[in-house]
């Protein structure tokens, strides 16, 4: 091999190794400029209108904020409890009948009339309760004179239902029992609704309630099932009897706040009654039709005005307000809180960027409406901290990440 075409080889590998190396080189330049942070992406290479500036906004000063609570008549009908009962904060009564008419199940007015025996009975089983255990408090069980339906029952449709003023019967219930409250029915009452039930017209039901004697809230199962609500009649001679027992229902009920909580100057979410709250910040300072990145809603718990049940808690969601004066809210779209728990203090958080970049878009901003999705499931009660409280930290507060357009 001649000495020119070894030197060409020797030649040929230095290039190799040289290109080999400036390759890596540029590689390590280009990822060195490339971290986690794009605005330093080819930082001294791009000029500087080719940066997106992003802003932080934290409103949370008392100035810019508003909030305050109200009483909204929920929709009960299908709950999952029968509830009655009386304490110093509320009070709540349940309207309920039995769907399939006395005569679909054999009992004709004749039959329920002439029978030499006849007892009915309601079993009610406990299965939600509020108070202490030790209490025991009185029921009493009320018929209903006038119709009612199911669809949009809510407290004020409560109040207009007529219904006799003497009980037909009463009963004990012990809070923290799990054995069932029996009501007795009179048989003139069936030959009612049997007779009702020939006409093709269906019962009105009964009223569940109990009186200001009473320090405890009990609630007995509704649904079809295992513990669902009995009314079980038995019926024929001495020698020989039928039973039959009558499980499906349709129920509501309303609830009533006795305590003035000062709904105009607190955050509070009532389940049960129930009331909602409005939240709203003035959030002028972003330019119109920025680019929300983010938007975090913060809220503090109170303690002090909170009430927590041992199986029921509270399920929170933020929600636009439609219209202030009707306080209508969009149902369609939502955003959950998160809760954290930092010595003792409960913070709830909510993603709303979404609402946010809307406000600032196409839509006004006219604040938030939170409210309880398991405000129809028990009495529990979540509070907040206002734009008063002292300790700012504690105070609602929006922050925004956001980039003028």
């Amino acid at each position: 091999m001649s000495g020119k075409h070894v030197e060409r080889k020797r030649d040929n590998r230095v290039k190799t190794a040289l290109m080999v190396t400036w390759t890596v080189i540029i590689i390590m330049i280009i990822s060195a400029g490339c971290d986690e942070q794009p605005v330093t992406v080819g930082e001294g290479i791009l000029p500087d209108e080719d940066f997106i500036d992003i802003d932080t906004l934290i409103v949370d000063a008392v100035d810019e904020i508003e909030s305050f609570s109200y009483e909204f008549p929920i929709v009960t009908s299908g709950a999952q409890h029968i509830f009655a009962g009386e304490t110093s904060e509320l009070r709540i009564e349940s309207i309920f009948r039995f769907t399939p008419p006395l005569t679909e199940v054999g009992l004709s007015p004749d039959t329920v009339r002439n029978a030499e025996l006849f007892e009915a009975s309601l079993f009610l089983q406990p299965s939600y309760y509020a108070g202490d255990s030790t209490e025991v408090i009185p029921l009493y069980l009320h018929e209903v004179i006038s119709g009612w339906s199911t669809a949009d029952f809510n407290k004020y449709v409560y109040e207009s239902v007529n219904r006799e003023k003497e009980s037909i019967d009463d009963s004990m219930a012990m809070l923290g029992d799990t054995n069932a409250t029996v009501f007795r029915l009179p048989r003139e009452l069936m030959l009612k609704w049997a007779q009702q039930g020939d006409q093709s017209i269906i019962s009105p039901g009964l009223i569940l309630k109990s009186d200001d004697t009473a320090n405890g809230i009990v609630g007995f199962h509704g649904p079809a099932g295992d513990n669902a609500p009995v009314l079980r009649i038995i019926y024929g001679t001495e020698g020989a009897q039928d039973t039959v027992s009558i499980t499906q229902t349709v129920r509501a009920f309303a609830g009533y706040l006795k305590k003035d909580f000062n709904l105009r100057n607190n955050i509070i979410l009532q389940a049960g009654v129930s009331t909602r709250s409005v939240v709203r910040f003035d959030i002028s300072q972003i330019p119109e039709g920025a680019f929300i990145h983010n938007a975090e809603l913060e809220l503090t718990r109170n303690p002090d005005l909170s009430l927590s049940h041992p199986e029921v808690g509270d399920s929170l969601f933020a929600h636009q307000l439609i219209d202030p004066n009707k306080l209508t809210i969009d149902l369609t779209d939502r955003a959950g809180f998160t809760v954290t728990e930092t010595d003792t203090v409960l913070t709830y958080t909510a993603l709303v960027g979404d609402f946010v970049q809307r406000w600032v878009t196409i839509e006004e901003n006219k604040g938030f409406v939170i409210r309880d999705h398991s405000e129809t499931l028990g009495l529990h009660r979540a509070s907040f901290y206002t734009e008063a409280e002292d300790n700012a930290a504690k105070r609602p507060r929006l922050k925004i990440i956001y980039s003028r357009m």
